[in-house]
């Protein structure tokens, strides 16, 4: 069976040169992605045939308006949008092009509200198509390209709003307040997952889930990090309570860049986002985080890379 051919050799300033008619251009904008998908060799995303054909118009040769291919060993018909978070959209591939560009290119994201004004689409369309472009950044598995390691801090933050009402119900974290944790590699990676509490079970659950035995850790005094040092190589801590940020190399400065980041992507671009949500923002400031390094060409064609063998549907949307 084929594999999706994500690297094809093709260069970061190709991508920010193809973007923009791409962006523009709906047979542009497919080109882009079947380029991306299958390099110079298509295939059959259902059997993985590789002897497959553009379907044309007889008369005047060009491409079907849908795009469609025809595989000859299933004789199926298909797209490239089928086996990727494309698949059963009907939104034009030119404003796919124009949300994975913004949504890579923008280091504090970009609102469903922009993408509504600038492609036209109805605001429930555009938060959609950011979600499953969110879905296309998230890692396949929990600890994909491994546990962290070396040094390692941790700290747990708080996402959300005041409550309109003050009561004691339902409360997660001050104001009500939806805890977070998140842990960093020194000049490495970020791992960021929602936690239904801060308590030492849980934060402890996570750490172990995350990194790796042989990792430094680097803490705040959270009573809830403590007897780490037992299962890890170390584990050092900062004073906040005592306005104690840095000792030597000791801090946990890495990791509350990442939060002050998120947050002003929250509050400034986002304004609001719900407790079902979360993690999926989580996931697209990761991803941005850990392909920081790379050109906003370069993080352009991971994100479309990351679409390939995903599916999210709406109903696990709404």
């Amino acid at each position: 069976m084929c594999k999706p051919q994500n690297s094809n050799g093709t260069s970061s300033s190709e991508i920010v040169r193809d973007i923009p008619l791409a962006c523009s251009n709906e047979l542009a904008a497919v080109e882009f992605f079947e380029k991306r998908r299958w390099a110079d060799t298509p295939c059959c995303p259902r059997c993985g045939d590789v002897e497959v054909y553009k379907m044309t118009d007889r008369q005047t040769g060009e491409r079907n308006k849908r795009f469609l291919w025809r595989c000859k060993g299933c004789k199926q018909q298909f797209t490239v949008r089928i086996g990727t978070v494309l698949e059963d959209s009907r939104v034009p591939f030119r404003h796919w092009a124009m949300t994975f560009w913004l949504a890579c290119s923008s280091k504090k994201g970009v609102s469903a509200k922009q993408i509504e004004r600038m492609t036209g689409l109805s605001y429930k369309s555009a938060l959609f198509l950011l979600h499953r472009v969110r879905f296309a950044m998230a890692p396949a598995n929990a600890n994909d390209g491994g546990k962290l390691d070396g040094t390692v801090e941790i700290d747990e933050t708080y996402i959300g709003g005041k409550p309109r009402y003050r009561s004691s119900r339902n409360k997660r974290g001050p104001a009500g307040k939806q805890p977070v944790v998140g842990m960093v590699e020194r000049d490495g990676r970020v791992r960021a997952r929602v936690a239904p509490d801060v308590t030492a079970a849980t934060l402890k659950a996570a750490v172990r889930e995350h990194v790796e035995k042989s990792a430094n850790l680097m803490t705040d005094e959270h009573a809830s990090y403590k007897g780490l040092h037992t299962e890890f190589a170390s584990h050092q801590f900062v004073a906040h309570a005592r306005r104690e940020y840095v000792r030597g190399d000791v801090s946990t400065n890495a990791i509350e860049s990442f939060w002050a980041v998120l947050k002003r992507g929250i509050y400034g671009t986002y304004h609001n986002v719900s407790r079902k949500h979360l993690q999926r923002y989580l996931d697209e400031f990761e991803f941005r985080y850990n392909t920081r390094k790379m050109d906003d060409g370069e993080r352009t064609a991971a994100a479309i890379d990351g679409a390939v063998g995903k599916r999210l549907a709406y109903s696990d949307n709404v």
